[in-house]
């Protein structure tokens, strides 16, 4: 009797104590991570922000401009100063075409060149070129960013129905080995449903394994935090452009395509450099100035009647070629084959892209469609899987035809995500095509 009494004790003294709730949590095995839901315009923004490849691309853009302020040199003022030690004996004589002197400054400006006018357009064109480089990079990384984003959501939805899947035939497979036990099915039919089972188990493997990468992906080109959950919101990409005709579309690629602007910038560069070879051939004016601290340790007053310790001059200097040995022609003829194989070239890109413009309306076309086609049969599919299992239970129908339609519905759902990326793969390339991806998913 004293034992119950024991036993009664310990028993009120436990229920007493967890009604009190001075009960102390224990720690979790791994602490929250802090959640945040990222769009797909927010995720281009952040990896334009720090890839390499466009950081990359804006350095080189800074270089040409330096480039661009080197060459406009040419039409600005030049001084240099210096001096000139040496000891002479008899006749002074000129060091480097100048007297010894203390001290001296020569200065010159051209105010008349056309080589050096067309040199400075051509580095123009040439700078306008390498800022367009940096545009390219970031409509590259925004498209791609923009696909990884949407493999990463669809991961998560295949995930969802992959989940579902298991779950359904894990209940099958115990039904039926329920069924096997009692002796109402064959054996065999417990094995087709252990491999389901492992079926369902792969395929939500490969899922995952896909969410993962994807991830990876996602947070590399963004920089997110490996502490912080990513979640995604419905990429939704919408344009214009998806509505717009073909020839609308080129004529706005001319325009804003940064490749296109690329080569053509370059025809521009390479025909004002054809302009400054054939300035080689024109006269060219400077105005000149020097002057010059002499000394008297050269004996300068000993053998000019007049000794002047402080010398200037000012002047025109003005050179007029004759005759170069054809050198002048020779760089014109080559400057002109350049000019035309960069011609060829542009309109080899401009031909290129109307025919890749019509190719991806086409392929978006046909997409769109097979994507209407795949979601009116996903949901006949998932109707059937309702009216079989309503069958089900009249006793109408077997597990197997239900097992069956449940089947055909999920085959129906994989596709159905499939068209859809299809499309959004699509959208990417047209917008990526027409120059605009950047500036359409920031």
């Amino acid at each position: 009797m004293n034992r119950y009494r024991s036993l009664f004790g310990l028993i009120s003294f436990a229920l007493f104590i967890a009604a009190s709730g001075n009960w102390t949590a224990l720690p979790s095995a791994e602490p929250q991570r802090e959640s945040k839901v990222v769009t797909l315009q927010e995720a281009v923004r952040m990896a334009i922000s720090r890839s390499p490849e466009v950081l990359i691309a804006e350095a080189q853009a800074v270089r040409t401009r330096e480039a661009i302020r080197e060459t406009q040199s040419l039409n600005r003022p030049q001084v240099i100063t210096g001096t000139g030690l040496a000891y002479n004996n008899g006749m002074p004589l000129s060091m480097e075409g100048a007297s010894p002197s203390i001290f001296q400054v020569s200065a010159s400006q051209a105010i008349f060149s056309k080589k050096n006018a067309n040199l400075i357009r051509e580095a123009e064109e040439s700078g306008k070129a390498g800022r367009l480089g940096a545009e390219s990079a970031r409509n590259e990384l925004a498209a791609r960013t923009a696909l990884v984003y949407y493999q990463f959501h669809q991961s998560q939805k295949i995930i969802e129905i992959e989940s579902r899947r298991l779950e359904l035939v894990q209940k099958d497979r115990e039904q039926t080995e329920t069924l096997s036990d009692a002796g109402r099915v064959l054996p065999v039919e417990v094995k087709i449903a252990q491999t389901a089972v492992q079926s369902a188990k792969q395929q939500l493997l490969i899922a995952q394994e896909q969410r993962n990468l994807a991830e990876a992906e996602l947070r590399e080109l963004t920089g997110l935090a490996a502490s912080l959950s990513v979640k995604t919101a419905e990429p939704l990409l919408e344009n214009s452009a998806f509505a717009s005709p073909g020839d609308a579309l080129f004529r706005q690629a001319l325009a804003s395509t940064p490749e296109i602007l690329q080569s053509e910038a370059m025809v521009k560069a390479k025909e004002f450099h054809v302009e400054a070879e054939r300035g080689e051939r024109l006269p060219k004016a400077d105005i000149i100035g020097q002057y010059a601290l002499f000394s008297r340790t050269n004996n300068y007053q000993d053998y000019f009647n007049v000794f002047t310790r402080n010398n200037f001059l000012i002047g025109l200097s003005l050179q007029v070629p004759v005759f170069d040995g054809f050198r002048t022609s020779s760089r014109v003829a080559q400057s002109r084959q350049e000019v035309s194989e960069a011609r060829y070239k542009l309109e080899g890109q401009k031909s290129g892209l109307k025919l890749s413009i019509e190719r991806i309306l086409s392929a978006l076309k046909i997409a769109r469609g097979a994507s209407e086609l795949a979601q009116i049969d996903a949901e006949a599919a998932r109707e059937m899987v309702r009216v079989n299992e309503a069958l089900l239970e009249s006793g109408k129908i077997g597990a197997q035809a239900l097992n069956e339609s449940r089947a055909a519905f999920h085959q129906k759902e994989m596709a159905f995500l499939d068209a859809e990326q299809t499309v959004f793969q699509k959208k990417l390339e047209l917008l990526k095509a027409i120059g605009t991806a950047s500036s359409a998913l920031q």
